[in-house]
């Protein structure tokens, strides 16, 4: 049963406006976007210049056990791949209106090359048969365009022939593949993903919605910046619907593959720049608590699954996948003091010795490391002191046996900046040092907040450790901002620790640094910036 139109739940004129406070506006229920639920308009829709409108009604199951199917059900075969048309008489009429033209973004992406296409025999690529979104039009068109063309995308031609797709492709293998392949020496998601991505549509929707959210998000044109949005949330619509079903079955899960693993941690990079979690208020049918959970953390929960009940090889895609999802539950885990959620026991891939190994191995060491103090800082045993000291010592272990390669390349002299630049050649490096820092950090900020009786020199040794070695981390990400992530490992520290600062110049430091990373590269850092000033007691 389709939901009923947005336009009918408008307000009446000179009435007010209905209350978004418990379901969010229409349009971020929509696209799965967290909604702010401020009246009249929301947020998002404010910024998109598009109307807020409450959401429709929804039909409810009463009694789930009542309409359950017995187990010997037979079942009509049907093709597993459905292909709905919309056929309704306010498309028809709409077809030949002068709405249907095309707008002036396709225009700028060179519509000669389009219009030969359309001409041609060759199946059109995907963005093309993903009609753009016209906030002109009715509601109830454009909700019916989404189910028509969005629910069951076809297979895309290869070789790419829409410019605007093309770029997309281009922009994740060249931008965006390497805050993926940090610590992996097959830079997987550089050139295998790529590779797959031509006969796995939902990895290519994933790659096409990173890189048009993130062009959304940093584009200097307001015009271009809003319609890569918008087709970011509609390739992030045909993900979700390919996805769903296998994510919210707790029968078989044996459509998971690393394939979707590998989108699932694309379209979560996606949701980090959104700055926004999936809808609390979402009715998906998952029976298990902990993927109840996941809901709520995160873009698409089925990740939890696969990562639990599989075993990962070394050099895999799903190793890969594996490492970056990861490193994504190490971020939220810091902002949202929360534990990691991921299995962390994978014989022949994680591995917690301090035997010599390459570069690689060695940084996804001080992440796997990272985890379990996150874990252990935010668990029930936090108190205690045997496993702090095991850490401990596990922490500084890991320093003193590091590689000759770690060494830095370069140190910007003591002065020279508020925030000393140091500088490594390779991003395994860079993400190794900066995690086992971040551990570290929580192991010393544990120490005085645990409730363990400390004399007060000890409270301020402790302290100025952690300024030292948020000095390192911050140094780190400004010294190699060729390699993002680790500019986002740095405004990690600064949101969970950056209270211990009450100088000024190191406080604006890192106010300025928490706005280079949002203005370049979509990382959300306004809200983190607005509780250092708040926590600074500086006025906001």
């Amino acid at each position: 049963m389709p939901p009923s139109d947005t336009a009918s739940t408008a307000p009446a004129s000179g009435s007010p406006p209905r209350s978004l406070a418990k379901f969010g506006c229409a349009r971020c229920r929509q696209h799965h976007l967290k909604c702010d639920r401020v009246t009249p308009a929301c947020g998002r829709c404010l910024n998109a210049d598009e109307p807020c409108l409450p959401p429709g009604l929804k039909i409810r199951e009463t009694n789930k056990q009542k309409f359950k199917f017995a187990k010997k059900q037979k079942w009509v075969k049907t093709p597993r791949r459905l292909v709905f048309i919309d056929e309704s008489q306010t498309t028809i009429d709409d077809a030949s209106s002068p709405d249907s033209e095309p707008d002036e973004f396709e225009a700028a992406w060179g519509s000669p090359a389009v219009a030969s296409d359309a001409s041609s025999h060759k199946t059109p690529p995907l963005s093309a048969r993903i009609p753009p979104f016209r906030p002109t039009s009715p509601p109830g068109r454009s909700h019916l365009m989404m189910i028509s063309s969005v629910v069951n995308p076809p297979v895309p031609s290869w070789p790419l022939t829409n410019p605007e797709d093309a770029r997309l492709f281009r922009h994740f293998v060249e931008k965006l593949a390497i805050w993926l392949d940090l610590c992996d020496p097959n830079h997987t998601f550089e050139i295998i993903v790529p590779q797959r991505a031509r006969d796995c549509p939902v990895l290519l929707n994933a790659i096409f919605a990173l890189s048009a959210r993130h062009l959304g998000q940093t584009h200097n044109d307001a015009r271009l910046k809003k319609r890569y949005n918008q087709v970011a949330d509609m390739h992030n619509e045909a993900c979700i619907s390919i996805m769903r079903d296998i994510l919210t079955s707790t029968e078989d899960q044996s459509g998971w593959t690393e394939h979707l693993f590998a989108a699932t941690i694309i379209l979560q990079v996606m949701e980090e720049m959104n700055a926004a979690l999936r809808d609390e208020s979402d009715d998906n049918d998952i029976d298990e608590d902990s993927l109840k959970e996941a809901v709520k953390r995160g873009h698409l929960p089925g990740m939890y699954r696969f990562v639990r009940e599989r075993s990962f090889e070394p050099g895999t895609l799903g190793a890969a996948s594996f490492w970056v999802g990861l490193r994504q539950e190490i971020y939220s885990a810091v902002t949202k003091k929360q534990p990691v959620c991921l299995n962390l026991v994978h014989p022949g891939l994680v591995d917690r010795s301090l035997d010599g190994t390459d570069d690689y191995t060695w940084a996804n060491r001080a992440v796997v490391h990272c985890a379990d103090v996150l874990n252990f800082s935010l668990g029930p045993k936090r108190h205690e002191l045997q496993p702090w000291h095991e850490l401990d010592k596990w922490n500084q272990r890991w320093s003193e046996r590091q590689p000759p390669s770690y060494d830095p390349v370069f140190r910007e002299p003591q002065g020279a900046a508020v925030f000393p630049a140091i500088w490594y050649h390779r991003s395994c490096q860079v993400i190794g040092v900066q995690h086992h820092r971040l551990a570290k950090l929580i192991l010393l900020d544990l120490r005085i907040k645990s409730g363990n009786p400390v004399t007060a020199d000890e409270r301020c040794e402790v302290e100025e450790n952690i300024r030292i070695t948020m000095h390192e981390i911050i140094g780190t990400g400004r010294g190699n901002q060729w390699t993002p992530p680790g500019m986002f490992t740095a405004c990690m520290a600064i949101s969970a620790f950056g209270d211990y600062f009450d100088g000024v110049e190191e406080q604006d430091e890192m106010l300025a640094f928490l706005e280079q990373a949002q203005k370049d590269h979509a990382r959300p850092t306004e809200s983190v910036r607005l509780d250092m000033l708040q926590t600074w007691g500086r006025q906001i």
